[in-house]
């Protein structure tokens, strides 16, 4: 395999501000709980800076920037929030957390790695905030 043009710091840094958000913002939606987002904000964050970081820097030292490597290091970053919510349990108006529960969870993980590969790494043109969102 051979290597790409370096990883631009800002995508980087949009990767890292956008992607961990995904999870929390769309079991909102789907689930229609708004507390869903500060809990999911308040387990993704923090895993993705204490675990995800370490992990990119280690891929990236070794050139393994794939998709489906970013994808395995969202899941290994969900592995946190697995283990959280099996302690703590999910609330009484929703289903229980079960086997199912945690790989649905841990897919969520492979989607944010995922995404986080098409923000930051993925492609050579910058990726801005104004040409994300469509500001004029």
């Amino acid at each position: 395999m051979t290597p790409g043009p370096p990883t631009q710091l800002g995508r980087v840094a949009l990767g890292f501000a956008l992607s961990p958000m995904l999870p929390a913002f769309y079991a909102t939606l789907f689930f229609a709980q708004p507390w869903c987002f500060p809990y999911g904000i308040a387990l993704s964050y923090p895993s993705a800076l204490l675990i995800g970081l370490p992990l990119y820097l280690g891929l990236r030292r070794r050139q393994r920037l794939g998709w489906w490597q970013l994808s395995l290091a969202g899941m290994i970053c969900a592995v946190p929030a697995v283990i959280a919510y099996r302690i703590v349990g999910a609330p009484p108006h929703l289903e229980p957390f079960d086997w199912f529960g945690a790989a649905y969870l841990e897919a969520w993980g492979g989607f944010t790695g995922l995404s986080f590969w098409l923000l930051a790494v993925a492609g050579s043109a910058p990726v801005t905030v104004r040409v994300l969102f469509g500001i004029l």
